[in-house]
């Protein structure tokens, strides 16, 4: 009933509603004529862009594996893969030797001459 009763107004819009409306109409022109350039140039800068490496999650990994590893894990793990690394020394050695020494008895015992 409320709305019924209103007149509509019919005015002509203002200067600087018309210059708003021209100014807006004029950028998506412009829009609309840069798009393929923009397009060509956005597939022109995936082309020529290099992917990420592959071993890239490796890296990141170690990365993070390293951070959280405080000095004295480091110290630890270091001592233990020396005191392998000894251990598997000695272990050539000793099989070195007794090699050595069933080689000599047989030449002594001369069945290998």
């Amino acid at each position: 009933m409320f709305f019924r009763k209103m007149k509509r107004q019919t005015s002509a819009p203002s200067l600087d509603e018309l210059s708003a409306l021209d100014s807006e109409i004029s950028k998506y022109e412009s829009l609309i004529e840069n798009a393929p350039l923009k397009l060509l140039e956005q597939k022109e800068r995936e082309r020529t862009t290099m992917p990420a490496p592959d071993d890239l999650e490796q890296r990141q990994r170690e990365r993070r594996f390293y951070a959280d590893l405080s000095r004295g894990q480091i110290i630890n793990e270091r001592r233990y893969r020396t005191r392998n690394t000894v251990l598997f020394v000695l272990l050539l050695a000793a099989t070195a030797s007794v090699c050595w020494w069933i080689y000599t008895e047989l030449v002594r015992h001369g069945v290998l001459s």
